[in-house]
């Protein structure tokens, strides 16, 4: 799937949350952090809810736990970067199933923290959109039914084929600027229940 568009951020003002204890490659990362316009807060050992408003979280991925992260692996409320100087398979995976979009190599040093930033950015945001659409798709099969619905009595009234019952539930979403699946449940509620086959089965 493909982003519509992605622009690479500065940074500026973003507030980041580095869970490292402390440590050189900590000092060395923030203060690249720093430069880049970034509000730093270093943490340790846990984060607390409060940093669920944060835009961006870079943490230890050799000594950190499931423990330190007050929502679960299924939440992902921001982009992440995994501080990695272990590259036991372990370490890895659970790094990865954390959240994170990208990683930082240990010892710290003076280039890839821009790149660690923007490419984990651009998988956060890659993972949302891909999250919403199927959150989206799902919705849309979910009240089918009633599309359905809608299509069988607009072929009752306009005495026509489905396809042309479907060209006119399309043009009233068109007309309401709504989805068709919105203008199919405004169908059915207002003309659903006045249909003679529908007064049949309630007699």
């Amino acid at each position: 799937m493909r982003l519509k568009s992605f622009q690479t951020p500065n940074f500026r003002g973003w507030k980041a949350v580095v869970l490292h204890r402390p440590h050189p490659d900590l000092d060395r990362l923030t203060r690249q952090l720093e430069r880049f316009g970034m509000e730093v807060e270093c943490v340790w050992p846990e984060l607390s809810a409060e940093h669920r408003s944060s835009d961006i979280i870079l943490f230890d991925a050799d000594m950190g736990h499931e423990e330190q992260f007050p929502w679960p692996q299924s939440d992902q409320p921001m982009p992440m970067v995994a501080l990695i100087g272990s590259e036991a398979p372990g370490r890895v995976e659970w790094a990865i199933q954390r959240g994170a979009g990208a990683h930082l190599g240990k010892p710290i040093g003076s280039t890839g923290v821009f790149g660690a930033l923007v490419v984990a950015v651009r998988s956060f945001q890659t993972s949302r959109a891909a999250t919403d659409r199927i959150a989206d798709l799902e919705s849309r099969l979910a009240r089918r039914p009633n599309v359905v619905e809608a299509v069988v009595l607009l072929m009752d009234l306009h005495k026509c084929t489905s396809g042309e019952a479907y060209g006119h539930l399309r043009s009233l979403a068109m007309t309401g600027r709504v989805s068709v699946e919105d203008a199919a449940d405004a169908l059915v509620a207002q003309i659903g229940g006045q249909t003679p086959e529908r007064k049949q089965g309630r007699e």
